[in-house]
């Protein structure tokens, strides 16, 4: 059972001390107090809480004192005091995990969006998170919160999606119906800024301070971290790279793929990519399709890939260009062609920006979202992040 929620660490002192622990994995009460430069009794007062707490455990004795003086005993986070819920709504799939405080993916499930759409949306959910629950043999009381990324502008104060065209959300109060639905704190917030809160915990984006993350999958959106902190913008509606106009020409005609998406997205995104070359070729293709025959030469799939993958490298320059990120990291299922993308996208960034960028692909693949939003629900406890590399 979860000894309490995270709130202690109100107590700045006692944060720290949990914090050194954690960045450490496994250190002493003596090298806490030389570290954080507090008295030993202090140290020792908030590390018998931790203990009493569930929060760390006390692993064996390390070395002696040069002195010969007793041996110092070793404390280590104990990830496994809590777990939390991770849920990725996106427009084609809903993925779902469960994971230990150090992010480690303890359950995983997944299931089509558009076959449950409206109320039985909230009714998959439910389900798919108790029979997680079930066959982890976890409880519910020991679940921290749970995060969700939503395909759409999030309102994070009051948990209103004001526009998801994916999903036919408008002003849709989804933390309120989720919480109801499973009977758990919820966290909200963006698809894409929930996963570049992920590649800043655990993946791509860890020794980053200026990042973007772009999704392109059913639709393209992107999350902006300037200086450690993501940038939402007046109305939560910053980064949404999905209504660039990548083509002043084609722009002149332009008519969303589907209703409420953007000029981008509507020539990037998987279902236009999919859509446009169907109408080539007179049979229905998906987007993964399209890039396997693009690498097999098909004239057609060629022609539509590259104009989808240059006006993608356009948006992206212009990102570059105005931010001067440290890196950009792709991902969602178009991504998953990233053989394809990743050349001509480096190709135009080396004639149209002003420096060069790195470039790459999501560490997670399609469990970004899952982790993004257990950093999200840690973020809202005090940013409880292990900083240990990952293999």
């Amino acid at each position: 059972m979860l000894n309490g929620s995270l709130g202690f660490l109100r107590n700045e002192n006692k944060r720290k001390v949990l914090q050194r622990i954690i960045d450490e994995e496994q250190t002493t009460r003596v090298q806490i107090s030389r570290d954080l430069l507090m008295s030993k009794p202090t140290v020792s007062s908030l590390v018998e809480e931790l203990i009493e707490g569930g929060w760390i455990i006390e692993t064996g004795s390390g070395e002696a004192s040069s002195n010969g003086g007793r041996k110092p005993v070793n404390l280590r986070f104990n990830a496994k005091n809590a777990y939390c819920i991770g849920i990725d709504i996106g427009g084609t799939g809903v993925v779902l995990g469960i994971t230990d405080l150090n992010g480690e993916l303890v359950n995983f499930k997944e299931f089509e969006t558009q076959k449950n759409l409206g109320e039985k949306l909230l009714i998959e959910i439910k389900s798919q998170v108790d029979e997680m629950l079930n066959e982890s043999d976890i409880d519910s009381k020991d679940i921290l919160g749970v995060g969700v990324g939503v395909p759409g502008i999030t309102n994070l104060e009051t948990g209103i999606v004001v526009e998801a065209p994916a999903l036919k959300w408008s002003n849709y109060p989804a933390k309120k119906k989720i919480e109801e639905a499973l009977s758990m704190s919820v966290f909200i917030d963006n698809d894409v800024n929930v996963s570049l809160l992920g590649e800043k915990w655990l993946g791509r984006g860890r020794q980053a301070s200026n990042m973007i993350y772009i999704s392109v999958g059913t639709g393209i959106g992107s999350g902006i971290m300037l200086q450690g902190n993501i940038y939402r913008g007046s109305n939560y509606s910053a980064g949404e790279i999905g209504y660039m106009v990548t083509d002043r020409q084609s722009a002149s005609s332009y008519k969303p793929s589907v209703k409420g998406y953007g000029f981008l997205e509507s020539i990037s995104g998987g279902n236009s990519i999919g859509e446009n070359l169907s109408r080539r070729l007179k049979r229905e293709i998906t987007s993964s399709e399209a890039f396997e025959l693009y690498r097999k030469g098909n004239t057609a799939a060629i022609e539509v890939v590259s104009v989808a993958i240059e006006n993608l490298s356009f948006g992206i320059a212009n990102y570059v260009s105005l931010f001067d990120p440290e890196i950009v990291i792709l991902g969602g299922g178009v991504t998953e062609s990233f053989d394809v993308i990743q050349p001509i996208i480096n190709d135009i960034l080396n004639r149209y920006t002003p420096r060069s960028c790195e470039i790459v692909q999501s560490a997670f693949g399609k469990k970004a979202g899952v982790i993004g939003a257990v950093a999200l629900v840690l973020n809202e406890h005090g940013a409880l992040f292990t900083t240990k590399e990952r293999g």
